[in-house]
């Protein structure tokens, strides 16, 4: 019985031995697991900071160029109000020293053609100028959108 009991306790020890070794490698896997996870999630934490900061900084930067458009569209438009506003007055002055009702007619006819020409030239100057503003603001903004895109398409790491 004292071999039987031996083989037993053999048995038993070795059964001991490769649970405890298959415990062990259980564990050092899960550990490297936890590692390589934790290390990702630090590295798309930081990306996701990153990508935020650089979204914001964006944002700014296409507020500041549509800021700058608005104020030179704004100037425009006083620069072309001003100008009307004084051909406009100098028609009057003109007219105003007209001999005839017929000569009145011409200038204030010369007056609406300048007027009409002045005012098809203002607008399309200022449609340029609100086309280029709004490219030139959305320009950082779809730098960030094609980033964004590229980050969201990187294959993700095993």
């Amino acid at each position: 019985m004292t071999d039987q009991f031996a083989a037993t306790t053999k048995i038993v020890e070795d059964v001991v031995a490769r649970s405890q070794k298959a415990l062990e490698e259980l564990v050092k896997a899960s550990k490297e697991q936890a590692e390589k996870a934790s290390a990702n999630l630090k590295t798309n934490i930081s990306d996701a900071s990153d990508l935020s900061r650089k979204n914001v900084e964006a944002v700014i930067e296409a507020t500041r160029i549509f800021a700058r458009g608005i104020e030179e569209a704004s100037k425009a438009v006083a620069s072309y109000s001003q100008k009307s506003a004084e051909a406009s007055l100098a028609s009057m002055r003109k007219m105003a020293t007209a001999a005839t009702i017929t000569e009145a007619a011409e200038i204030q006819q010369a007056y609406a053609k300048e007027s009409v020409s002045a005012l098809v030239a203002e607008t399309e100057h200022l449609q340029s100028l609100v086309s280029g503003t709004a490219r030139a603001a959305l320009a950082p903004l779809n730098e960030r959108v094609t980033a964004a895109v590229e980050v969201m398409s990187r294959p993700k790491a095993a």
